[in-house]
This record gives structure tokens, C-alpha cells and sequence, in this order.
């Protein structure tokens, strides 16, 4: 096994063949599908990484203002920015400079 893409806390005993070979094939998947990360809806904040596929409720904490309850990913997700602004009905747009 490649004991180098594995780092284990040394107070703890060295898995097995088996559950380092589980570990090696979760980490190439999760590789594989990429992540985007889940920012706080209150104040901003990192709380967690998420699977790019993953749709399900995830149950949060922030670390910082202590929002503590379940995000979507399907409704938190980050929307391109336009660079225009809305003038009125009946106004074109103009750029945002």
C-alpha cells in the first residue's frame, strides 16, 4: 500500500490491508467527481465541502456566528454575476462600472 497518500495520528493503530486499500479507492473517487464548498447563509463563512452531485439536505454549524441547521446544495449554490444593472422597466441596461 502507499503508506505516503495515507497519514494516520500515530496515537492510533495502523489499519489494516483492507481499510487502507477502502480509504486509497474513496480518495481517488472523491477526486474524481470534485467539490465545491458551502459558505454560511448568515455571515459568509466556509462550513463545509460538498460532491459536486450531492443534492441532499447537509446538517451545518457555523463556526463563527453558530447558524446551526440544514442547507440545500440545490438552493446555496454560487450564481455568475451579471455586469449589468437593472435601471426600470423601461430603461436599457448599462454596464456596472
Amino acid at each position: 500500500m502507499n503508506q505516503a497518500a495515507l497519514k494516520f495520528n500515530p496515537r492510533y493503530p495502523i489499519p489494516c490491508e483492507e481499510v487502507q486499500r477502502k480509504l486509497l479507492l474513496s480518495m481517488e473517487a472523491a477526486e474524481a467527481v470534485g467539490s465545491r464548498e458551502m459558505r454560511c447563509p448568515i455571515c459568509g463563512f466556509k462550513v463545509t465541502d460538498v460532491p459536486l452531485t450531492q443534492t441532499e439536505v447537509v446538517y451545518v454549524k457555523c463556526r463563527k456566528c453558530k447558524f446551526e441547521g440544514p442547507l440545500s446544495p440545490a438552493y446555496f449554490r454560487r450564481m455568475k454575476r451579471k455586469n449589468y444593472a437593472y435601471t426600470g422597466p423601461y430603461q436599457k441596461r448599462g454596464m456596472i462600472r
